[in-house]
């Protein structure tokens, strides 16, 4: 993170106490998050709760986005309206692909001088974290994303610092800092530098250069490890491929021909994205359970069914999750995440995956 010279001011580092929820929501960046539906609090190993769950009954409970269940997480006011959360974290789920808001996170074994950095990096939001490391908050500039940078918002989720290794190939310590894009928590101490100015990057030339300068810097961090995702994704695509020849592609069509799938279809284009306030991934996952529930009833009956039988026995679990896919692609409409990957597959075979394997448990407990 060599981003700033050593000639940095050397604030003590445990200075800065816990501030109020009402001083903490007036730093302009957590109040442009504050409307967000993505906050919660933290339990002590820093595992996100069910905030529905907490402000109702006060339960601690994980929060669980994986499944069907009612989304878990509140507004920042809704925390603040109670004041038996006062001195307790604050906990947001980041989500730059939409609101180009990334966190570094400083470790608490990183030496002084990097903590110091962060100190002074020209952020919008800096706090301590729990056990002395450091948080920088920062909205982008949508002028300071480019091609080459896009991708950090829009597909990855943490890019770590690269760490020294042996002549095995093993890490030789853990990584000093981290910079969060998307679908992970950042645990909010409050302890907040009250007096830092919040950055401007529109107005000031040396913070925009300076945040220039540290996008440029992460892209080299991540180089290889962009080379190595690509070889990965693009075996995976060539497998996919070869699993699925024109013959399985075709079994898997006609399976989707049947008649049954009348029902599925129509059920599948009910709710629309604004019956989730405007949560596409939420709106698709839910289409995707609806059809994972029809393509699994309607094999089963495939299987019972003389006509229909030895087709539905060519299907492996594979193929069923495949099928999802070319239904969930048909029901939704396309967005620019559609073009993203997960875990190497495509962003709504990802979703397809998950749904069936949520509707399969789900169906095999009633």
């Amino acid at each position: 993170m060599n981003i700033l010279t050593n000639q940095v001011k050397q604030t003590p580092i445990n200075t800065y106490p816990m501030v109020h929820p009402r001083l903490f929501c007036q730093n302009p960046l957590i109040m442009k998050l504050s409307d967000d539906p993505n906050w919660t609090v933290s339990d002590d190993k820093k595992r996100p709760i069910n905030a529905k769950v907490l402000l109702e009954t006060y339960e601690l409970y994980n929060a669980k986005l994986d499944d069907n269940r009612e989304w878990p997480l509140v507004t920042l006011p809704e925390l603040d309206a109670d004041e038996k959360l006062d001195s307790v974290n604050r906990t947001y789920r980041l989500r730059a692909r939409e609101n180009r808001v990334i966190a570094i996170d400083v470790e608490p074994i990183a030496p002084k001088w990097m903590k110091h950095q962060a100190l002074n990096f020209p952020a919008q939001y800096t706090e301590l974290s729990k056990n002395g490391g450091v948080h920088a908050l920062i909205l982008v500039p949508e002028s300071l994303i480019n091609d080459d940078n896009r991708y950090l918002f829009e597909d990855l989720s943490v890019v770590k610092e690269s760490v020294p290794k042996d002549k095995n190939g093993n890490d030789l310590r853990s990584a000093y800092f981290e910079v969060i894009f998307n679908d992970h928590y950042l645990t909010f101490t409050k302890r907040m530098l009250t007096e830092k100015p919040c950055a401007d990057y529109e107005n000031d030339a040396a913070a925009r250069q300076f945040l220039e300068s540290f996008l440029t810097n992460i892209l080299n961090m991540d180089r290889k490890k962009k080379a190595d995702r690509e070889l990965v994704r693009q075996y995976q695509i060539d497998m996919i491929d070869r699993e699925l020849d024109e013959q399985k592609q075709a079994d898997i069509r006609s399976f989707l021909a049947l008649e049954i799938f009348e029902k599925a279809r129509a059920k599948s284009i009910e709710r629309k994205e604004h019956h989730f306030a405007g949560d596409s991934s939420r709106y698709e996952m839910s289409v995707a359970n609806t059809i994972a529930y029809y393509v699994i009833q309607n094999h089963k009956l495939a299987l019972d069914t003389e006509s229909w039988q030895n087709l539905a026995e060519s299907l492996s679990e594979k193929d069923l999750v495949y099928a999802i896919y070319l239904m969930l692609q048909d029901a939704v409409p396309h967005r620019e995440k559609h073009d993203e990957y997960r875990f190497d597959m495509p962003w709504l075979l990802f979703t397809s995956k998950r749904a069936y394997e949520f509707m399969k448990a789900h169906l095999s407990k009633s």
